[in-house]
């Protein structure tokens, strides 16, 4: 099964391969608190990188940061 991804600044969501296989734009300029939070992202994605997870792809529409979606559980709450 696929892992799904979403952009951290647009509402793009989509499938990690799809993302993986569209070479994205450059990320446009942002407003200084949102820049803060994508370096935020980058230091946490490196750091987990770091310790051997897959480094997420760039957004395919805007170039910014993606993150993954978690699925909820399909069990039934007891």
């Amino acid at each position: 099964m696929d892992k799904t991804v979403r952009c951290t600044v647009c509402t793009w969501r989509g499938a990690w391969q799809v993302a993986e296989s569209v070479r994205p734009p450059p990320p446009q300029p942002l407003a200084p608190q949102l820049e803060q939070v994508q370096q935020g992202i980058e230091e946490s994605q490196s750091r987990n990188a770091s310790f051997g997870a897959r480094h997420p792809p760039p957004c395919p529409l805007c170039g910014h940061h993606t993150v993954e979606v978690r699925r909820e559980s399909i069990r039934p709450s007891t």
